[in-house]
């Protein structure tokens, strides 16, 4: 490196003049706002307008050219397309069950974790291990694990004799749904205990030391005292872990594909294989904003008839 012996001197008065012109407020409305806008416009908004325009369009994976189709597409898929309507209604069947699963499992693990007992760090570690394992990799163990022929859940029900025989869980169209919503419970309900835990921490120990000083016993301390408080915390785990679970594709994919029978083709897979295995662009466009619109107006719905943040201003 050369070393040139010299630094360009800079004036105070040109420190000043910078100073005052990065204070401004629009310089600093540039500088902090306009970034978060523009990553927000690029990587949210800009897919939504080109989804809602495509949407309108039949549009080819292989042919650049795009042909304005009007509401056509909308219309087909609301009122002359069934196995959107299946489709749809298996990915409401996926998100009860799931969210029920996950704020049953959540709650009852965060409950645990807030008693101290012995060896409760290892307990803990043991509890969200299934969460820090990656999706793929967890989905593919477990589908050997629950393999009807070599399977160790499978021969390990045998054994017990809880089974006669070794079944198929992934492979009967009756249950294969539920079987992937438990275990996809069983990896993401590490983030409802993460949330109630936290508002578990949050309640004063002084409300349960002057319950039992009033002589209530651990149920009515939960009635009275934990469940009030973990009213709001639960009314947001629901809609976020509903939407969330409304729209899963990896773990459905991973298990099951669209089967059997179509048993698991859920509203995302279904728009995955138009757009990827017909290549209707346009079409898939079409279901992804029906979806967008269903889970909105639901959303919008359960704020006005629930009112969620109600319940957290009230804590």
């Amino acid at each position: 490196m050369i070393d040139v012996g010299f630094s360009l001197p800079v004036s105070r008065e040109r420190k000043d003049a910078l100073y005052e012109f990065l204070s401004q407020r629009y310089m600093m409305i540039a500088l902090t706002v306009l970034p978060v806008f523009l990553l927000f416009t690029l990587i949210l908004a800009f897919p939504i307008l080109w989804a809602v325009g495509a949407s309108f369009h039949d549009i080819h994976a292989f042919d650049p050219e795009w042909t304005w189709v009007g509401v056509e597409n909308y219309v087909h898929y609301l009122f002359a397309d069934s196995v959107f309507w299946e489709s749809l209604g298996l990915s409401a069947a996926f998100a009860v069950v799931s969210v029920t699963l996950h704020v049953t499992i959540g709650t009852a693990v965060a409950l645990l974790l807030n008693y101290t007992f012995p060896y409760k760090k290892f307990v803990s570690a043991v509890l969200f291990l299934p969460f820090l394992i990656p999706t793929a990799i967890l989905g593919f163990g477990v589908g050997y694990m629950m393999n009807s022929t070599f399977g160790i859940v499978n021969w390990t029900l045998v054994d017990l004799g809880i089974l006669e025989t070794t079944r198929p869980w992934f492979g009967n169209p009756d249950t294969a749904l539920y079987v992937v919503a438990a275990v996809n419970s069983w990896k993401f309900y590490a983030l409802v205990t993460i949330m109630v835990y936290a508002r578990l921490q949050s309640i004063p120990k002084e409300h349960y030391e002057t319950a039992k000083i009033m002589g209530a016993n651990a149920w009515e301390r939960f009635r009275d005292i934990t469940l009030p408080n973990l009213r709001g915390v639960l009314f947001l785990v629901i809609l976020l872990d509903g939407i969330w679970m409304f729209f899963k594709f990896d773990i459905i994919w991973i298990l099951t594909g669209d089967g059997p029978s179509d048993s698991t083709r859920i509203s995302v897979i279904y728009a995955y294989q138009i757009a990827f295995e017909r290549t209707a662009l346009g079409d898939a466009a079409a279901i992804s904003v029906l979806l967008f619109l269903i889970v909105g107006a639901g959303a919008l719905t359960y704020f006005y008839v629930l009112e969620p943040e109600e319940e957290v201003r009230a804590e």
